[in-house]
């Protein structure tokens, strides 16, 4: 299978190339990109066609699966015109504006038998089986989560800050904040409540907001999200007997074996991670779903945290 990226993004560079280098079922790599050719670098071994214009890139391709990279506001037309022309389609997150979008894109993706996917690669890291394991061990589950993802202000001219390109936090870290009630207690929440702590004086841009989701058999979440403090990237669990505090749950890099801080009836302990690469491991399960033909989960998750993140922001008090 060959794979077409679109855009030349930071992700795509960091880690998306990376990882489809160490998938032996992926044979080649094509890329469109408004950049220059010459600040492009594929690997030679995988390396095919590079493209100026998107549409060209559709049109020519003759990749299986596209993998879409480019600011948000694109999300939409880029999905639907490669679902259009027969791709399956990975889609960086947030995947796109709406939960209406999400409908619609994923109703097209069924009615073609294609792959549509939002890439929330996080989930697929084996530090998140691991959390839910302790707490199946001691017979018990998470009642409470603290989640935090916030990190210091980005450079004026960063896409985030852009009103027409998709920006703010709820855009950005959104999903961050909407995932971890899916992952953790599997299930949407019955009331949210949620405040913008910060906007950017250029777009009026909400940088920062806070919330509060509230679940069935009493269970709820607290978590601060955006760009305005010191870096925080951390998820804390608590249950019966058992408390969990995981860094780095987000963006945790390939080569880090992380380590948990873990608290059972007053003991404390550490519990160390093996290194693993959630971006190939997300890649993977999405080739394994193209060649089952089977992508209800991918669209289920998909549909699921547009919706809980549309509620978020009508949640918050001052949007």
């Amino acid at each position: 299978m060959q794979v077409l990226i679109l855009s030349y993004s930071e992700i795509a560079k960091r880690r998306v190339i990376p990882a489809i280098q160490a998938i032996s079922d992926i044979s080649g790599i094509d890329l469109a990109s408004h950049r220059a050719k010459t600040s492009i670098t594929l690997p030679k071994d995988l390396g095919g066609n590079v493209y100026d214009d998107y549409q060209q890139a559709l049109s020519k391709s003759k990749a299986s699966l596209v993998y879409i990279s480019s600011v948000n506001s694109l999300h939409k037309e880029l999905a639907q015109a490669a679902l259009s022309k027969g791709f399956h389609v990975i889609v960086d997150k947030p995947a796109f504006a709406s939960l209406k979008e999400a409908e619609e894109l994923v109703n097209l993706a069924r009615k073609s038998n294609l792959c549509l996917a939002e890439a929330t690669v996080y989930a697929y890291h084996p530090q998140i089986k691991m959390a839910k394991d302790i707490f199946s061990a001691n017979k018990t589950e998470p009642q409470r989560l603290i989640v935090s993802f916030s990190f210091p202000p980005l450079a004026h001219d960063n896409f985030r800050y852009s009103r027409s390109l998709g920006g703010g936090a709820f855009y950005d870290l959104g999903p961050y904040a909407v995932s971890p009630g899916r992952l953790f207690f599997g299930e949407e929440p019955k009331e949210m409540y949620c405040t913008i702590n910060n906007r950017d004086s250029k777009d009026n841009l909400e940088v920062s907001f806070s919330l509060l989701a509230i679940y069935s058999k009493g269970r709820s979440m607290v978590g601060h999200f955006g760009f305005d403090t010191e870096y925080r990237n951390s998820i804390s669990f608590l249950g019966k007997d058992t408390f969990v505090d995981i860094e780095r749950i987000f963006t945790i890099p390939v080569e880090m074996e992380n380590e948990f801080k873990i608290v059972e009836k007053n003991q404390k302990r550490t519990l160390r991670i093996a290194k693993a690469d959630c971006f190939e491991l997300f890649l993977r399960e999405v080739l394994i779903s193209i060649k089952k033909k089977n992508y209800r989960q991918f669209y289920d998750d998909l549909i699921s945290d547009a919706a809980v993140l549309g509620r978020l922001r009508k949640a918050a008090t001052n949007y």
